[in-house]
């Protein structure tokens, strides 16, 4: 800690800036404590010049995120459910029918959503209006669509393309010129590779669009998908085949340097700059500059060099999950990486007896110690951001690596032999396709593999995370003794990496839970029993692509959820039965219930196929059903019996009925008017209500609520839904009886913790919403009327 190099310095400094910058006011604290913590011992930052020089860092830090954090927010506030028209152009030509779009405004790329080539292109154009255009990477276009809801980003769905104005200058059109080309080499890599087309776009040009799904998340799972993103391997393997290649028509060591840096940059350019490239690059870049200059290397200067210089150029970098796992991955190597393969490579020739050629060994500990050093710096922020760990990523990937060691050098050389003799490249990537063919096969016999990952949640990685701190401070520290300090260290790991997370899911254990879920304009509501079982009633809207999990498959793995005991599905449209078979494959529901309504939809019928096939029982919803769990009651009160018209879906509704000592409530799905009216005498007073049909002026009247009387109503509603949801009446009514709505367009997911006593308590993921017994109430309710019959209170 001593010998840090400046640049080191300057890059904790900055980034401990940029990182308090963009957590907002009020959560710089933690990182300037670290901060100063870690560098408490340099005796330079004693002096009053450099703690000046480190202010002015910091503060530099902090003040260039600030500004970038409001720009990003800016770009966010998109008028979501309304027509928009955007301009800028495409990094991709949308060859299934979803491509990223860089905006002219500075706002990033977003994700535009492209219906049939023939519904946007055409050859005339209204009078004033420009000419409609075909969508192509690297073209100038105006795009007019509406503007949707993502679950990390608003994206576009367009309508129709346009001809945009090219006002770009000479810089910028060498770029687009780039983007073009690399978008002619991936059709052409869609001729040299008919099936793996996508896969091989990935590996060499960092273009993943169209890639199949299941194929992404089995990379993800098998803990491989580093080899799907340009990375440091990727340049280092292009570096080195450039240095060999320069090398052995006898050039010097010098130029083959220069050559190996000044390629790598040139390709890092080409395929559009990813981060975990220019690290790369500039790594290289700086380890030849010392090299040219007879400087010994530093060991951390040309990482902190590389991110110093890309957290300058865009602050936001600094919270994104692909530049933390890039440079934690390579830190991890700095630091880790020969230590672990000296221990390893004893290990080896300890275990053989002398039966292990020396070679081999050495090459399976630098293999090993590698990707342990990598795995064991990134392990907190894949666990962190994406909530799993792959329990097989090192070995697979020793697995792995070699085979796209083959197939990304030969898949360029098939590109550059395309150029001037198509039938050698042809032949070439017939070689190259069994390489390929080896490696799906690879990575989805593993990642078919059920226990291949474990999930976790962000809680217990703060915990573990922590327990891992104190017991490296414990094994450090000069005041205790070795032996105990091996045994304190056990402890503190095991108390606190183990013991933390136990008490955060024993955290109302003896309390109901029910959370209804943020998926938009659609439904998806959990039910945790005190004794820990669960129950979901609907599965929201159909997800976002693979790798990413369902939403609600998402949702539940935060909560620490392993198995369903149930999942009721209320009817067949595919805003509630969207995330069904995500949600059978990841939790084996004990039991499915429906309507069983003949309903003829194909994606109600897949799903029945879908869960035949898994084994999952399935059985029909009738009024007077019932089943207890842990002590609460759920108790189906429609429908009796079904509509003559299997398309009214919302006819056939269940309606649910949740019960535990003083506390009811009431799950509606889509039911209309004349349904709840004929249950809200069963019903009785209750405390929730999931208001009917996301706040529809079909469901919900007032004859209804005084007779049920909720003390808490919440609707699962999408932001800005072209429905108008919820109806401006319902809300009205809502407040009339005293309830107190809320909704998850404007507080996220909603989380109700309910005492046998009835009392709830109310949390929401975007805040808190204050509220007393019978006093203020929360957005979008109204005043209400009439005290609870028990305590409610928010925070």
């Amino acid at each position: 800690m001593t010998h840090l190099a400046p640049v080191v310095r300057l890059a904790l400094l900055y980034g401990a800036g940029v990182a308090a910058g963009l957590a907002g006011a009020g959560w710089w604290i933690a990182p300037l404590g670290l901060l100063l913590a870690f560098l408490a011992p340099h005796r330079a930052s004693a002096r009053p010049t450099v703690a000046c020089l480190y202010g002015v860092v910091l503060a530099a830090g902090f003040l260039s995120a600030t500004g970038a954090r409001v720009r990003r927010e800016a770009c966010r506030s998109v008028p979501i459910g309304r027509s928009d028209v955007v301009r800028g152009r495409f990094l991709a030509t949308p060859r299934d029918g979803a491509a990223p779009f860089r905006l002219d405004s500075g706002c990033g790329v977003v994700t535009v959503v492209l219906p049939s080539p023939d519904a946007i292109s055409g050859d005339t154009a209204p009078d004033g209006a420009a000419p409609a255009a075909e969508p192509r990477a690297g073209r100038a276009l105006e795009v007019r669509g509406i503007w949707r809801s993502g679950r990390v980003r608003p994206w576009l769905q367009a309508r129709e393309t346009r001809k945009g104005v090219d006002r770009s200058g000479p810089l910028p059109a060498l770029r687009w010129s780039a983007v073009r080309w690399r978008d002619d080499l991936v059709g052409r890599l869609h001729r040299l590779y008919p099936g793996h087309a996508h896969l091989v776009a990935a590996l060499v040009l960092a273009r993943r669009e169209g890639l199949d799904e299941d194929l992404r998340a089995a990379f993800a799972l098998s803990g491989i998908a580093h080899l799907l993103a340009i990375s440091g391997f990727h340049v280092g393997l292009i570096a080195a085949l450039l240095y060999g290649g320069w090398r052995s028509v006898r050039g010097s060591r010098r130029t083959a340097i220069v050559a190996a840096s000044v390629g790598s940059w040139i390709y890092v350019g080409l395929i559009g700059f990813p981060d975990a490239a220019c690290r790369a690059a500039l790594i290289l870049t700086c380890l030849a500059l010392t090299r040219m200059r007879g400087y010994p290397p530093s060991r951390w200067g040309p990482l902190a060099t590389a991110a110093l210089f890309l957290v300058l150029l865009d602050p936001t970098r600094l919270s994104g999950p692909g530049f933390q796992l890039s440079f934690a991955g390579a830190a991890g190597l700095v630091a880790w990486a020969k230590p672990l393969e000296r221990r390893l490579g004893g290990v080896l020739r300890d275990s053989g007896n002398g039966r292990v050629p020396e070679g081999l060994s050495a090459t399976l500990a630098s293999g090993l110690a590698a990707g342990l050093a990598a795995t064991l710096a990134t392990l907190p922020i894949v666990a962190w951001h994406f909530e799993y760990v792959s329990l097989v990523g090192i070995p697979v990937t020793l697995v792995a690596t070699p085979l796209v060691s083959l197939a990304l050098p030969g898949a360029l050389l098939t590109l550059g032999l395309d150029a001037v003799w198509s039938a050698g490249a042809s032949f070439l990537a017939g070689g190259v396709a069994s390489v390929l063919d080896a490696l799906v096969a690879v990575t989805t016999t593993v990642g078919g593999w059920e226990w291949i990952a474990a999930w976790t949640t962000r809680p217990a990685v703060a915990a573990t995370c922590g327990g891992v701190l104190v017991a490296g401070w414990v094994s450090r520290s000069p005041r205790i003794g070795g032996r105990v300090r091996r045994r304190l260290t056990v402890v503190y790991a095991a108390a606190l990496g183990v013991g933390w997370p136990v008490l955060l899911e024993l955290d109302g254990r003896v309390r109901l839970e029910i959370l209804m879920l943020d998926v938009g304009q659609g439904d998806a509501i959990a039910v945790r029993t005190p004794s820990g079982g669960w129950v979901l009633v609907d599965a929201g809207p159909p997800g976002p692509d693979a790798p990413a999990p369902h939403p609600v498959v998402h949702a539940l793995r935060a909560r620490g959820v392993r198995r369903l005991e149930a999942l009721v599905l209320t009817h067949p449209d595919l805003d509630h039965i969207g995330g069904a078979a995500a949600v059978i494959d990841a939790f084996e529901p004990r039991l499915v219930m429906d309507p069983l309504l003949p309903a003829p939809k194909h994606e109600y019928a897949t799903l029945v196929e879908h869960a035949a096939a898994r084994g999952v029982r399935w059985a029909a919803a009738r009024a007077g059903d019932s089943f207890e769990l842990g002590g609460v009651t759920f108790r189906v009160l429609h429908p009796s019996e079904l509509p003559t018209d299997p398309r009214e879906g919302n006819a056939a509704s269940v309606v649910l009925l949740v019960s535990w000592g003083r506390f009811d409530a009431l799950l509606t799905g889509d039911a209309y008017v004349d349904v709840e009216r004929a249950i809200a005498e069963r019903a009785g007073d209750i405390e929730i209500l999931k208001v009917g049909h996301h706040g529809s002026a079909t469901s919900t009247d007032s004859t209804f609520l005084a007779t049920v009387r909720p003390e808490v109503a919440l609707v699962s509603v999408g932001r800005g839904n072209r429905y108008g949801h919820p109806a401006p009446a319902v809300l009205r009514r809502l407040s009339a009886v005293g309830a107190r709505t809320y909704r998850t367009d404007q507080l996220g997911t909603v989380r109700a913790v309910v005492g046998r006593d009835g009392s709830v308590r109310i949390t929401t993921s975007r805040g808190r919403v204050r509220t007393t017994e019978g006093g203020a109430s929360a957005p979008g309710s109204g005043s209400p009327s009439r005290p609870p019959s028990g305590a409610l209170t928010s925070r």
